[in-house]
Order: structure tokens, then sequence, then C-alpha cells
């Protein structure tokens, strides 16, 4: 005899299943706050959602970098876009983000400079985020302001972090570390394809949004784009690895 499903029955199902993902979506690493407004500044944190290897091994160190050494400028509707400065006039991420000092994680925190001595991005070790648990790394962040000119309505801005579990040699193994870096040829990326490793291809992304009001592009952008500032292959070779711990 068949067993007849009410639709109650199936519309439990299709939720929990929608819960489900949202549950693996959630254990993604991530910005904690967002959208936020052009021309504003404050407080947000990397949230990180699960150690390596499936949430069996805890977080040991973490390693996170902006997008400030040439990077990639993607726009929504296809167009070149030659300099960042003429979407976001002379303002570049260098000396953005400021990390905030909190050791519930991790003990020793330190910011990473460019030779200017601008912040690029931070890393922090000797931690122990527990595996069944959740984190959050404060830092600062300044918002950059659109330019008059630019059809650019909003910023999607990509940044690369490494969780790393273990830290001896060979470091670039999914049971070591969690890469949420931009899929963009990078030996990290490339390396981490080829072992499996969690994160490839889904760094977390800060969205700033243009003030429309007190900031409108010209008419004649209609409905405007959206630009993805991503880190280079090159920026995350160069300045992803922190001591003890490289590709």
């Amino acid at each position: 005899m068949k067993r007849k499903f009410s639709k109650n029955y199936r519309v439990c199902a299709v939720v929990s299943c929608l819960l489900l993902a949202n549950q693996w979506v959630s254990a993604h690493d991530a910005i904690k706050t967002g959208p936020v407004w052009e021309g504003t500044g404050g407080d947000n944190a990397i949230v990180i959602g699960h150690g390596c290897e499936a949430k069996e091994k805890p977080i040991q160190a973490q390693s996170v970098v902006f997008p400030t050494v040439n990077p990639e400028l993607i726009a929504s509707d296809g167009h070149t876009i030659a300099n960042l400065s003429d979407i976001i006039g002379e303002s570049l991420y260098a000396g953005q983000a400021d990390l905030i000092q909190d050791k519930n994680i991790f003990q020793h925190q330190d910011e990473k400079h460019d030779a200017l001595g601008n912040t690029i991005g931070f890393f922090s070790t000797n931690g122990n985020l527990q595996t069944n648990l959740q984190g959050r790394v404060p830092f600062q962040f300044a918002t950059p302001n659109f330019t008059k000119t630019t059809c650019a309505t909003a910023l999607r801005i990509e940044v690369a972090v490494a969780d790393v579990c273990i830290l001896a040699a060979p470091t670039i193994r999914a049971a070591k570390v969690n890469l949420w870096i931009p899929d963009n040829g990078s030996q990290y990326s490339l390396l981490g394809k080829a072992q499996n490793v969690d994160g490839i291809g889904e760094p977390p992304v800060i969205h700033v949004k243009r003030n429309l009001v007190k900031n409108p592009p010209d008419a004649s952008c209609g409905a405007g784009f959206t630009v993805t500032v991503r880190p280079s292959a090159a920026d995350v070779d160069a300045n992803l690895g922190i001591p003890g711990w490289h590709y």
C-alpha cells in the first residue's frame, strides 16, 4: 500500500531543505555587517564559519588581505575600468582598514603594511577557535566615496582570508587550511584547488552602496553598474602569507 504524503508534509520538507542550505551558506567566512554606505566608517568583523575538514580541526591562525596592489576591477555591465580612481577618486584601500585588538580567539595579532606604512591587511596567530563554535575577528573599515562623474552605484570589495588549522608544512592541504580567496590564478588558489581546500572562489565581500540622494549619478547613467574590486593574484601571493605559514 502506497503512503500518501500531505501537502503540509511536502511544504515542511522543502522548508527543511532551505534551512539546511542556508546553514551551509552561513558556514562560509563572511563580513558581519553590510551593506554599508559610502563615506562612512565603523566597526565590522570577519565571521569565521567553521574549522578545517568539516569542523574537525580548530583554527589556530588567520591571514586577511584587502585588495590594494593592482586590484582587479570588474564592472557588472561588462565594460572595462582602467583606473580605480575613476570610480572612487584618489582613495585606495591601503589604509582603509584597521585591526581591532581582540584576544577572544587569537593571542597575537598584527597588521600588514605596504612600503608607505598603510595597512593592507592583518594576521592573527596563537589561537584556538573551537570546532563547534563560530568566531568574529573585529576590524574598523572606512568606506570610500564615489566620484561625481562615475555611473557606479555599488562596490563589491572582495577580501582574501586564510583560516589556518595546522602551520606545519606541507601547508596547503584540506585538513590544514581553509582559503576564502578569489579563484584568479594565485599560487594559493591553484594549490588549494588541487588539494580540494575549502573556500576557493568564495571570498568574503564588503558591500558598499552609493548614496543616491546626496551623491546621485548623472541621469544619463540609467541604472548604473556595480564594480567588483578583487585582490589580484600577485597581491594574494605576495601578502597572504604570515610568519610560519606560506604556500
